[in-house]
């Protein structure tokens, strides 16, 4: 039979899809009070402010939604105890990209196709489940023999450009956190939200995660491939790797600033300090997905309707996202919580307040800029 990178992919994104759905279960069956776990996903929905959808267990995006995502206050319950740190969120995260680049129909090879299996093999290991790991070791081998087919090189060979190409051993491993441009503006101490911000109004829709606000969570970079992907990215292949990435960061991130996203981007293929041309090509990249970016270069996941939306996430200032990376329309409806539930606080104390939300103390000259612009659409 031959062999075909796409068909391939897409029986490797099966197989776990018909592995995890009872892992995730159990893992949770003590949270759930009789219910099925999707209905965490609804609740997580609602929490930041997006449409509830209705949700398969046995579908792989809302499996790797678990894996991946912060479950309110059942926090990452698939990597307590993990070592090294975030391991199942770093395997789940790459395997949205791979289901990203399969789902757009990009051009996939058999060294693609390799990854994807052996990142499978790894989260099923991880999670013991000896058998299902063992079937996805099988198409691992049969990608890495096609690898061995089309190059004509020995098997030892073509593992090693496998190897290579998936960036082993940063294969499945988080990007260093020097891959983010340090924070010129970072505050000397610790800035944390006031209590206030940090409650949702309407908390009784979302009884398993908590009633806690869904804090900002950064997309923490996941290596999954070389410079050279970006070297030439006018190639239709390493221009669909690029939208892939671009893809996962938004529906995790967004609203997200076109700045920071090709930041994170570019990390992503290994590129530490993102040099002024590089970051217009990636943002042409971006700007030709279709994808939701306002007048202010912020990127909206495509459930958010950014004048509908009423939802904002605070941060403490340890978390690395600079302050004008905020969409306006976040600070303003931080400011109009601020407004309802402090209504004795003046204008100069809101402004410190929002400022504090987003973690946030010295009013810079941009700082202050920015809340200016998103003081204008609070009574809009």
């Amino acid at each position: 039979m031959t062999f075909t990178p796409r068909q391939s992919i897409r029986a490797g994104l099966d197989h776990p899809e018909s592995r995890l759905d009872p892992i995730i279960a159990a893992r949770l069956a003590d949270h759930l009070n009789g219910l099925p776990w999707t209905t965490i996903l609804v609740e997580l929905d609602r929490a930041r402010g997006k449409p509830p959808r209705h949700y398969n267990t046995s579908d792989i995006q809302p499996q790797l939604r678990m894996l991946t995502e912060r479950l309110g206050r059942l926090g990452f319950p698939f990597d307590e105890g993990v070592h090294p740190a975030r391991l199942v969120s770093t395997l789940g995260s790459e395997l949205r990209i791979v289901r990203n680049s399969e789902k757009h129909n990009d051009d996939l090879t058999a060294i693609d196709a390799w990854r994807a299996h052996d990142t499978c093999v790894r989260l099923l290991e991880h999670f013991g489940d000896t058998h299902g790991a063992k079937a996805a070791a099988h198409m691992r081998h049969a990608a890495i023999a096609a690898v061995v087919a089309e190059s004509g090189l020995d098997l030892r060979s073509a593992t090693g450009q496998a190897d290579q190409a998936a960036q082993v051993p940063a294969h499945g491993s988080r990007a260093d956190d020097s891959a983010m441009e340090q924070d010129p503006d970072a505050e000397p101490e610790l800035v944390e939200p006031d209590a206030s911000v940090l409650e949702r109004e309407a908390s009784d829709d979302t009884p398993l995660i908590g009633h806690q606000r869904m804090s900002f969570e950064p997309w923490i970079p996941v290596v999954v491939g070389d410079v050279d992907v970006l070297d030439h990215i006018a190639r239709k292949a390493n221009k669909e790797r690029v939208r892939a990435v671009a893809q996962e960061i938004v529906e995790y991130e967004g609203p997200v600033h076109l700045d920071r996203l090709a930041q994170l981007i570019a990390a992503s293929f290994g590129v530490q300090k993102l040099h002024a041309k590089r970051q217009q090509k990636i943002t042409y990249q971006v700007k030709q997905m279709g994808l939701q970016i306002d007048g202010d270069k912020f990127v909206w996941p495509a459930d958010i309707d950014p004048e509908n939306w009423v939802e904002f996430r605070p941060n403490t200032s340890e978390v690395r996202r600079d302050f004008v990376h905020v969409s306006p329309v976040e600070i303003a409806n931080a400011m109009r919580f601020l407004q309802r539930h402090t209504p004795g606080l003046d204008g100069s104390e809101r402004r410190a307040a929002a400022l504090r939300t987003f973690g946030r103390k010295r009013q810079t000259k941009n700082f202050a800029a920015h809340l200016k612009k998103a003081s204008a659409l609070v009574n809009r």
